[in-house]
């Protein structure tokens, strides 16, 4: 915490020197196809032009919008929602300059990075997987086009977070919350974007480069703009700090949109994704000690292991006004995916902690995502009250074939079989190739998961000072899993036939406003999430119930200092119930037993400002104390213990000043400075207390920016104090222990026509 005050402090000194902070780079999209611009601007400010270098005028935006259409499926402002809902724009994501949507995180309230794929986060205590698909949803679907790599931001319009059990509109999802990815529209206004991205990073086996190259096109194809295109693209290669990690993304996303009538549109999107990466399953701690890690730069694969993954995928939006206020939006996504891996697993820590365990894996994945949701928004009176309705039907088919190809544990020496490998100085010469190892364990798993489910929202003014809020959603989830198991003697089948399930999730939200700006909230809201196809019951049956979410919350928004000041406050207790919890089996069966009967629990408190001190000065941060803990568990040393990866403390500030007059005009600066506090990496045990402490850290980055013409340069200087320090503990606790980055280096050159 020492070195965020003293951060901040260089901050007040550097920005107390300048009158601007600015947005370059433009604005966000606005007036899309097909869609209500959720993210607005805080207006333009037009500069005296410099004839020597024709800036002409800049456009200034928030790093925060105030729409919320995301948590509510309406155009109304954030501050009409009972609910915590944060839309960060585009001119956010420019100033950190990031390639990837997962860097973002730090600079987001209630959020945290919580282990090495694209869906793994904590949001509000509760930790989201790569099972869970509604995690991070494109457009209101699920769906990314790949699991493990972080979505590019050249595709990204602006980023919505919704906060708290928020099923009602949009179905399973952890009590957190979400994430929604506004994606870019094609637009009336003809642009091209060209964004070149250099990366540099010293470590003991040399300094690493990356780069990456994305475009962006779009415009009108006839003269009468009822056809509007967008095409976006990226390529990349870049090596990572660790010892022979890299990863190498591919990216293309058309799409075409109709403006069939004034009152109708179509958009067509497609996207396709290709991803190959070293598969690394990152740091171990023997012992449960985070002082016996190894070297933030080691890896306990081999230098030839590999990650593949490539995802498509198609969607329909349509969109019909009806007239007086009255508007259907009908989506439709459909996502192929398909991952490979091939390398060494680390199983475990051996007993004399200085060896690992390692497993010979080959795995195939497919997924197959077809999901559609249309809603119908309506106003009207009753009497007094004024309403905006929004009702809707949701259905879609998850399918997964996940085939092990090999899943040998190899034993420790003096095998001939062995793949053990050092904990601190690894010799990767002394394994044999990956192919020479038994297939082991094999098996082939086909999943199928059906989600359905009508619901209806409300949103009513009873006066100028008090608004409710209401929802109902009926959902209906079923799951079915075939396993089968290969063998020499008796190829075995389990068929789990997990039975359909129906839940009623309610909703409910009071909002006085007792001036134009600012408004009190309060809320009740619940969320579910169906258990995993492969869990079953001591019998051996498979019809488990959802993990329910239940979340009260109470908060503030306000807007003041001429709308230069935008704050909001929320105080909120989620408590999750049918947490799984093992449990001895009792009929023969394979695999383990669980039974519904844990139960977890998380309070605390959220702020978040968005400050313009000056026309062009922009400060965003945020604070978030978060308690999250086991509260009901059959297992007595996990009663009370903290969640895994989440801090008590959560803190961050971004903030960037451009000058825009004088002979400094163009030149900007960025600072900013995350901090978490300590976490826990695992839970207790049954036969021990002890516990993976993972220690706190304050990350500081920079950025300076330079614009000229039509053009952005951007140097970035990462974890400029060089700070060693764990993100999270994975999924895996203590053999997933994933480091962050040391002090790197990014240069930009951004394009804009």
């Amino acid at each position: 915490m020492r070195s965020m005050l003293a951060g901040l402090a260089a901050a007040s000194m550097i920005l107390a020197a300048g009158s601007a902070a600015a947005d370059p780079a433009g604005p966000t999209d606005a007036g899309t196809a097909g869609t209500s611009a959720a993210a607005d601007t805080t207006g333009t400010v037009a500069t005296p032009t410099d004839t020597a270098t024709h800036l002409g005028p800049v456009v200034v935006t928030a790093f925060l919008a105030k729409g919320a259409l995301t948590a509510t499926k309406l155009d109304i402002p954030v501050r009409d929602t009972p609910l915590s809902v944060s839309s960060y724009t585009g001119s956010f994501m420019k100033a950190i300059e990031t390639t990837e949507m997962a860097d973002l995180y730090r600079y987001m309230t209630g959020v945290a990075r919580a282990g090495n794929t694209g869906y793994d986060m904590v949001i509000r205590g509760f930790k989201t997987s790569g099972n869970d698909r509604n995690a991070i949803m494109t457009d209101g679907l699920p769906g990314l086009t790949v699991r493990f790599g972080s979505p590019p931001t050249i595709g990204v319009d602006h980023i919505e977070v919704v906060k708290g059990a928020a099923s009602i509109l949009y179905g399973q999802e952890q009590p957190g919350g979400f994430v929604n990815i506004i994606t870019k529209k094609p637009q009336e206004r003809q642009s091209e974007e060209v964004r070149l991205t250099g990366t540099s990073v010293s470590t003991p086996y040399g300094t690493q480069h990356g780069y990456d190259a994305d475009f962006d096109v779009t415009g009108p194809i006839d003269s009468k703009d009822r056809f509007l295109y967008r095409v976006i693209g990226e390529l990349g290669d870049t090596n990572q700090f660790r010892h022979d990690s890299y990863e190498r993304p591919v990216y293309l996303a058309p799409s075409l949109a109709w403006n069939i009538s004034d009152d109708t549109t179509a958009l067509l999107q497609f996207e396709y994704r290709h991803v190959r990466t070293s598969y690394d399953t990152y740091l171990v701690a023997p012992a449960l000690d985070i002082n016996r890690v190894a070297s933030i730069y080691t890896v306990y694969q081999q230098p030839t292991d590999a990650q593949e993954e490539t995802g498509r995928t198609a969607t329909l939006t349509l969109d019909h006004a009806f007239g007086h206020g009255i508007h259907w939006t009908f989506h439709y996504r459909h996502v192929g995916h398909e991952d490979s891996a091939s390398g060494f697993d680390v199983v475990a820590v051996r007993p004399n902690d200085l060896f690992v365990e390692r497993r010979a894996r080959g795995q195939v994945n497919r997924r197959i995502y077809d999901f559609g949701d249309t809603y119908l928004t309506a106003p009207f009176h009753t009497a007094f009250i004024a309403h905006k309705l929004v009702a809707g039907v949701q259905y879609g088919v998850e399918a997964d074939d996940l085939q092990r190809t090999q899943f040998y544990n190899a034993p420790p020496p003096p095998s001939p079989f062995t793949a053990d490998i050092a904990v601190y100085d690894p010799n990767y010469a002394t394994a044999l190739p990956l192919a020479s190892y038994p297939l082991g364990s094999l098996n082939d798993r086909a999943s199928w998961s059906r989600e359905s489910g009508v619901y209806l929202s409300d949103l009513m003014t009873f006066s100028p000072h008090w608004k409710g809020m209401l929802g109902l959603r009926y959902a209906r989830e079923s799951q079915t899993l075939d396993s089968y198991t290969p063998s020499r003697f008796t190829p075995t089948k389990v068929v789990i036939d997990g039975a359909s399930t129906s839940t009623v999730l309610p909703m409910g939200g009071l909002i006085y406003q007792p001036t134009d700006t600012l408004s009190f909230y309060a809320s009740y809201s619940t969320s579910l999430v169906p258990q995993s196809s492969a869990s079953q019951d001591p019998n051996g049956h498979g019809n488990l119930p959802p993990t329910q979410g239940e979340s009260y919350e109470v908060g503030s928004k306000d807007s003041f200092w001429e709308n230069r000041a935008n704050v909001t406050f929320a105080a909120f207790r989620i408590t999750e119930t049918n947490v799984l919890n093992h449990v001895d089996c009792i009929a023969p069966t394979t695999g383990t037993c669980s039974a519904p009967i844990g139960q977890e629990q998380s309070k605390g408190i959220e702020v978040e400002l968005n400050l313009q001190p000056l026309p062009n000065w922009q400060i965003l941060g945020g604070y978030a104390y978060t308690d999250a803990i086991v509260n009901e568990t059959n297992i007595a040393n996990q009663l009370d213990a903290r969640l895994p990866d989440v801090p008590k403390n959560n803190a961050h500030v971004w903030t960037r000043y451009d000058v825009v007059s004088g002979p400094a005009r163009g030149l900007g600066v960025g600072l900013g400075i995350a901090y978490n506090s300590d976490r826990t990496g695992t839970l207790p045990t049954a036969k021990s207390t002890a516990v993976l402490d993972l220690p706190g850290y304050t990350v500081t980055d920079l950025a300076l920016y330079y614009a000229i013409h039509h053009y952005t340069v951007t140097f970035k200087v990462g974890n400029v104090f060089d700070r060693t320090y764990y993100e999270s503990a994975g999924f895996t606790g203590q053999i997933n222990i994933v480091p962050g980055e040391p002090r790197n280096f990014t240069l930009a050159l951004d394009g804009r026509f």
